[in-house]
């Protein structure tokens, strides 16, 4: 019976499941490749061999992680059958990402927020792929959004992309705020204007 996953493939995967957690532990700058591989037990040449550099990990790394917390979002935001209702749904979502930080204990758990302002001043390609991630998740709250107008269970009169946007980037911002009051009582008052500002 031929192999089900391909070598090659499974160790750049290693790399990377193994990095996300160093890095959201010290930051993309004070980590070196040294300590990712030794994590995995895998050898420089290999690093090279799927990454031309370190700012080229660093995009393969952000993309690799969004991938992921987008999959997450979508498998929640596209839960129709089990939360007909759009608005109830979106609440749903945020409540599940306010018990992840509990959980955490509020450590920043997104990598992506992580770096966004880490690399943003000094790299363009993971300025962009930052940029790209938050553009993804902010159209998938705009079909939820969508989906909630039609239905009635979200405000009609806002524009869906406008309140995609604000809804986004108020959680972020209290997401950050979280992790350096370690309380989640910032997102539960994000929460609570979310609540409020998409209600008919």
């Amino acid at each position: 019976m031929p192999a089900l996953t391909n070598p090659a493939t499974d160790t750049k995967e290693r790399i990377l499941d193994a990095a996300v957690g160093i890095v959201l532990e010290k930051g993309f700058s004070g980590v070196g490749i040294n300590e990712i591989l030794k994590a995995v037990n895998v050898p420089k040449g290999s690093f090279y061999h799927w990454f031309a550099s370190k700012e080229q990990f660093g995009v393969e790394l952000l993309r690799y992680f969004g991938a992921k917390a987008l999959a997450y979002t979508r498998k929640w935001l596209t839960k129709k059958d089990l939360l007909p209702n759009a608005h109830e749904r979106l609440v749903a979502f945020y409540e599940a990402r306010i018990s992840m930080m509990l959980e955490q204990d509020c450590q920043q758990a997104c990598l992506v927020c992580k770096l966004s302002a880490e690399v943003s001043s000094w790299s363009e390609p993971m300025r962009a792929e930052v940029a790209e991630n938050y553009e993804q998740g902010i159209a998938l709250l705009r079909q939820v959004i969508e989906e909630g107008q039609a239905q009635g269970s979200i405000r009609a009169s806002l524009p869906a992309s406008q309140a995609a946007s604000v809804v986004h980037d108020a959680w972020l911002g209290a997401s950050l705020r979280s992790t350096a009051k370690h309380q989640v009582q910032p997102l539960r008052d994000c929460l609570l204007f979310i609540r409020s500002y998409l209600v008919p």
